[in-house]
C-alpha cells in the first residue's frame, strides 16, 4: 500500500526548539501533524501484520539531514486515522528511511507485510 502525505512535517530540531520554549507548543504540534494525517488519508491497511514501513521524506536539497526528520507524529497519524491498527512492534517491525530530492513538499509511505516475523 502507498500513500503521499503533503504536510511539512517539522524536523527535530525545530521540534526540540519548541518543546523546551513551551512544552504545550511542542504538543500541538504533534497534534496538528496526527490531525492532518486523520482528516486526509482514508486509506486503510488490509494485509497482514507486523508491517515494513518504508518512509520517503522529501526534501529540496541536500543540506538536511537524513536523521532530523521526525516519524513520531507522522506515524501517529497512520495510528489515528486508522490505517494501521497500532504503532508498538507486533504492528511495526521495521522502518526504512529514504531521502527522495524534489520540489514537492510531503513524505511517501509504502507500508508491506513484513518479511520478517
Amino acid at each position: 500500500m502507498k500513500l503521499f502525505i503533503d504536510y511539512d512535517f517539522i524536523d527535530w530540531n525545530k521540534y526540540i526548539k519548541a518543546e523546551r520554549g513551551n512544552k504545550y507548543h511542542a504538543n500541538a504540534i504533534k497534534q496538528a501533524e496526527k490531525n492532518y494525517i486523520g482528516y486526509t488519508i482514508k486509506q486503510r491497511y488490509t494485509g497482514k501484520y507486523p508491517v515494513t514501513l518504508t518512509v520517503r521524506p522529501h526534501f529540496q536539497n541536500k543540506r538536511k539531514d537524513l536523521d532530523n526528520f521526525r516519524l513520531k507524529g507522522l506515524i501517529d497519524g497512520l495510528v489515528t486515522a486508522g490505517v494501521i491498527h497500532n504503532d508498538n512492534l507486533n504492528c511495526i517491525n521495521k522502518i526504512i528511511i529514504e531521502a527522495v530530492y524534489s520540489d514537492v513538499i510531503g513524505v511517501e509511505i509504502e507500508i508491506n507485510e513484513s518479511e520478517d516475523k
